[in-house]
């Protein structure tokens, strides 16, 4: 009996150390990132496009089309820091109202928040790394 315990100790110890193992750095900082994001958006972006992500009909679009979000993955950024003021089609509706900049936001912050947004609302698109949302900065007209 107490042989049996033992085993039975030893392979839920083996078990725990292969199920840790299998949880990478990539992984951790994804879910860190995806979860301070998610508090991010609801302080800066939610009140103009909802905590589900729809925005607000015809007036502010959703986040929900992922189709534009891949295609402008680079522009995502330029969007928040500096604001929108030119129409947009999404999902086949003209939105041509005005996006106010976000300057005040740090990369690490545009990082999260992205990656919380392009994760979140039907969207399933890694993470946004900050030294990427770096370049997409330096690349802002």
């Amino acid at each position: 009996m107490r042989k049996a315990f033992l085993i039975l100790t030893f392979s839920c110890f083996v078990l725990a150390i292969f199920l840790t193992a299998c949880v990478n750095e990539d992984s951790i900082k994804y879910q860190r990132y995806y979860a301070d994001g998610s508090q991010l958006y609801k302080t800066h972006c939610a009140n103009c496009h909802m905590d589900d992500g729809k925005g607000l009909a015809a007036l502010i679009p959703p986040l929900t089309d992922t189709t534009y979000l891949i295609k402008n993955r680079e522009k995502l950024v330029c969007f928040i820091v500096y604001g929108m003021k030119d129409s947009i089609v999404i999902n086949g509706i003209d939105y041509q109202g005005v996006m106010p900049a976000e300057k005040h936001l740090a990369p690490i912050d545009l990082a999260k928040t992205l990656t919380y947004i392009t994760n979140s609302f039907g969207n399933k698109q890694g993470i946004y790394d900050v030294t990427e949302v770096d370049k997409f900065l330096k690349a802002c007209n």
